[in-house]
């Protein structure tokens, strides 16, 4: 049953659940630098997967490899607030309760990167990749710029970024 504050004593559709959802991981994005990095990381790795000659079912574990590292974020997130809204001051309990939901983050992305490593190592195409790109007139400066916008995007955070580009009203 979902509490009268929020559905006001109205019934919730479908599309309210994936806007509150949306909602949500949309804050994590701009709140959790942690996050942006498992983005960026997800964002490269299943671009340039489809150049390595990977297979359909590698591609598939490589995509679930980074649905868990998100998720695991998410929930870490998730359990941080809640930690911090519950115990306004330092609480040992409440610092190893967040300690180890961030640990359960540094499994998921141990083993994604493992994971990432076994069907990505493949010598021989990362140097054609690698040459391919470095070479180009084209691709190379483009991916300069891309990993530029993506270091600015993890470091800096999009509020940060918006902050930039928001005209001052009088």
């Amino acid at each position: 049953m979902v509490p009268d504050w929020k559905t006001k004593g109205k019934r919730r559709s479908l599309g309210d659940s994936f806007g509150d959802a949306m909602r949500g991981l949309l804050f994590t994005v701009k709140t959790e630098r942690n996050m942006r990095i498992h983005l960026t990381a997800a964002v490269y790795v299943l671009f340039f997967a489809p150049f390595l000659g990977v297979s359909r079912g590698e591609y598939a574990v490589l995509i679930l490899a980074v649905a868990l590292v998100i998720t695991a974020e998410g929930f870490n997130t998730a359990i941080e607030m809640l930690c911090d809204y519950a115990q306004k001051s330092y609480n040992p309990f409440i610092g190893r309760t967040k300690d180890i939901a961030a640990g359960a983050v540094l499994v998921c992305a141990g083993f994604a990167a493992i994971i990432g490593f076994v069907v990505l190592w493949r010598p021989a195409e990362l140097w054609a990749l690698c040459c391919a790109v470095f070479t180009s007139p084209v691709y190379c400066p483009l991916f300069i710029v891309v990993s530029v916008a993506a270091l600015v995007f993890v470091f800096v955070g999009p509020v940060r970024i918006a902050e930039w580009f928001k005209v001052k009203k009088k």
